[in-house]
């Protein structure tokens, strides 16, 4: 099962959320245009507008009026997608070239600037002051998300406490707006869009750990984009915390990340450190924490369709490989 069977019951309403991303995207007759539309036609899950549609239906849903916020939200994400690209120095996403390998940096730059600047325009077009203050604090933390990142690059005495409150910023907070967008936009109760929120959030925090394991047991062809390459960005991950304070390998694999240069052998050789350490099955047993408390979020949800693809999303998201 993937991602677009479990959505299939909102596949019309995605669909209309497609169409506008080509429209926005490609309003530019400039060379902006040509790289913005060339991010949507890779695609992509589309998890975060699915998020803010299915929210939104537990409710009075309307599908212009929502499906413009979520059509804002996957703008916001492609763009800062770009720009962790540029950062990253990616030239491969989802399988196909990145707007940076296929332009230049300078280019990539201005394409996620571009799409994020076009979210806005719709979002101010809504006039729901409560949602453009949401998404305003959620953008400045995400952008502390992505410098802390960069801050603490190479960093092996890194703890978990930080790693969780990185992914916070860089994932689950966007994840929560997502949800708790969709129930106010459509009439939600204050406690109705909070259990939302924290549903999100929870999600979101695990749905960040899954895709930081994915760098050690995926393969490129499922992922869409070269694997294990986290490490040797120099961003430590949750099962690389674990791995260092295991007594049998933590050592080892600490001498060999303090090396200055390291060859292939290397990497070889701390890759299989962290994987027969059990860093990945305590880092999944947290995982599993985080889908469950998201799991105890939608039972205050009334049992509606939306409610029960939002399940199938959480269990799924514990077994995915890509």
């Amino acid at each position: 099962m993937s991602f677009q069977d479990i959505l299939k019951d909102i596949h019309e309403d995605l669909a209309y959320v497609e169409e506008e991303l080509q429209q926005y995207a490609t309003f530019s007759k400039t060379v902006l245009g040509e790289s913005s539309r060339r991010l949507v036609l890779a695609g992509g899950k589309r998890l975060r507008p699915a998020f803010v549609l299915l929210s939104g239906k537990f409710f009075n849903y309307d599908l212009e009026r929502v499906g413009q916020l979520a059509v804002a939200i996957e703008l916001i994400h492609m763009a800062t997608l770009v720009h962790d690209d540029v950062i990253d120095g990616a030239s491969l996403r989802r399988g196909l070239p990145t707007v940076r390998a296929e332009w230049g940096d300078p280019l990539a730059l201005y394409t996620g600037d571009y799409l994020f600047a076009r979210a806005l325009a719709i979002i101010s077009r809504y006039g729901n002051e409560q949602i453009s203050r949401l998404l305003a604090a959620i953008g400045l933390r995400m952008c502390e998300g992505e410098i802390e990142q960069i801050a603490t690059a190479g960093r092996i005495d890194l703890r978990v406490v930080e790693y969780l409150r990185r992914i916070k910023r860089k994932t689950a907070l966007l994840f929560s707006a997502c949800c708790w967008i969709g129930g106010i936009a459509c009439g939600a109760t204050a406690e109705e869009a909070g259990h939302l929120k924290k549903y999100g959030y929870y999600l979101g925090m695990a749905f960040q750990i899954t895709d930081d394991l994915l760098d050690f047991v995926s393969s490129e062809q499922r992922c869409g984009k070269p694997v294990t390459s986290d490490l040797k960005q120099g961003i430590v991950t949750l099962p690389v915390i674990y791995a260092l304070r295991d007594r049998r390998s933590g050592a080892k694999l600490k001498e060999i990340l303090m090396k200055e240069d390291k060859q292939n052998s290397d990497w070889e050789e701390a890759f299989n450190l962290i994987r027969l350490s059990g860093a990945l099955g305590t880092s999944w047993r947290l995982c599993d924490r985080y889908l469950q408390k998201a799991r105890k979020e939608l039972f205050y949800l009334p049992d509606l369709l939306p409610r029960r693809v939002m399940e199938a999303i959480t269990d799924f998201i514990g077994l995915r490989e890509y």
